[in-house]
């Protein structure tokens, strides 16, 4: 009896208290060609990134989707494991939570509009720009005065209000107008440059949780060392 009750303990190990053998990956999948859906699967740049990830550390990972303004709380409060889903860093986020090394930068901030329509900033003054809400765009429009702002939860839902008229400009990274135009006509919209105004991509980690971002940090230098994220990048037309 002794006996078999010591092969229990060292044989639930796994079950009781051992080492978690996934990761829970919180994303949010209307955000192309970071994270987003073909039929039941979940694809893109930061996806790839994430299972790359999950099979350097010999862990299986797990997808959850949920809306882009929940991905942080959720985090914070330990419903995930870490982030993947195309977020930049900045000042404000940083008080909250830990980030990766960028390992995407310079993907640059352009103005759509409708062919024919005003195309650029000073002659959109006291119109309406639709941006997506806590997005990089977001903090550029609204740092400036005389414009006003609507936020929408997805890019898509962006690219319908422009089209309908409800707002007459769209300001987002050169990266979602690019997926955008791989499946929808491009020749009813004129794009403009917004100087050095770019987003910047990295995965994001809970501060109770350094262990696992360093372990993360490591691996993510080893795929830049050896080129996977070189490839990915060249995948998803990050370049």
């Amino acid at each position: 009896m002794f006996k078999k009750i010591i092969l229990c303990l060292v044989g639930c190990v796994g079950l009781f208290g051992g080492e978690n053998t996934s990761l829970i990956v919180g994303t949010n999948t209307e955000f192309p060609p970071f994270s987003f859906r073909e039929g039941d699967a979940f694809v893109g740049f930061d996806i790839d990134i994430a299972k790359e990830v999950g099979k350097r550390l010999l862990k299986e990972v797990q997808f959850k989707d949920m809306s882009f303004e929940a991905l942080l709380p959720d985090l914070m409060l330990g419903g995930v494991d870490f982030i993947a889903a195309g977020m930049s860093i900045t000042a404000e986020r940083a008080k909250r939570v830990n980030f990766s090394k960028s390992y995407l930068d310079g993907d640059p901030l352009v103005l759509l509009t409708l062919v024919g329509d005003k195309a650029s900033l000073e002659e959109l003054m006291g119109e309406v720009i639709v941006v997506n809400e806590g997005y990089t765009a977001d903090s550029f429009i609204s740092s400036k005065s005389g414009y006003k702002v609507l936020r929408l939860a997805a890019p898509a839902d962006a690219f319908l209000a422009l089209q309908k008229g409800r707002a007459s400009a769209f300001i987002t990274a050169k990266s979602t107008v690019d997926a955008f135009f791989s499946s929808q006509n491009s020749k009813k919209f004129q794009v403009t440059s917004l100087g050095e105004a770019s987003e910047s991509c990295a995965l994001v980690f809970s501060k109770k949780n350094t262990k696992l971002l360093t372990e993360v940090q490591s691996i993510l230098d080893e795929m830049e060392k050896d080129g996977t994220l070189l490839q990915y990048k060249n995948k998803w037309k990050l370049l």
